[in-house]
């Protein structure tokens, strides 16, 4: 039984979610890896999520396009406290800090310290990718507003 500082939601309500067993339209259709709480890096502060945040806030005008406003998204993902947490417990850790989103379409092994390291398809509903690397970061000039040059 839920209780009520939680989610307020019932154990009938959260059991879809938490399985991957979803009542749709009269039918039951059951999702592999519908939630990961943290198999295939699902927790891991990837700083690419930081930096497709980031470009989400700059797409609806959040937020302006400077070098500051990046280095203060991409400050904001860890990865180094992440894995320093967890290096005792012998979790498999990714061993890069960034990946391009939305390119894998199959379950993919990587490199990781410790231990054996696999990542689920990522891909975005549209089909597209986010790669961190288009974000233009280069032509940012040192008082962060984008170069005219």
């Amino acid at each position: 039984m839920e209780k009520p500082g939680h989610l307020g939601l019932s154990a009938a309500m959260q059991m879809p979610i938490l399985t991957g067993r979803l009542h749709l339209g009269g039918r039951i259709v059951d999702v592999a890896d519908f939630y990961l709480p943290f198999d295939k890096a699902a927790n891991f502060p990837w700083k690419d999520h930081a930096l497709w945040f980031y470009s989400q806030m700059m797409r609806w005008g959040d937020v302006d396009h400077s070098r500051v406003n990046a280095e203060i998204a991409l400050g904001s993902y860890r990865p180094d406290l992440y894995r320093e947490a967890l290096k005792p417990l012998g979790v498999a850790l990714p061993a890069a800090n960034a990946k391009v989103e939305g390119a894998l379409t199959k379950t993919t092994p990587v490199g990781s310290a410790r231990a054996s390291l696999v990542l689920g398809p990522d891909g975005f509903f549209d089909g597209k990718v986010f790669d961190p690397e288009a974000l233009d970061l280069a032509s940012l000039g040192a008082g962060g507003e984008k170069s005219r040059t």
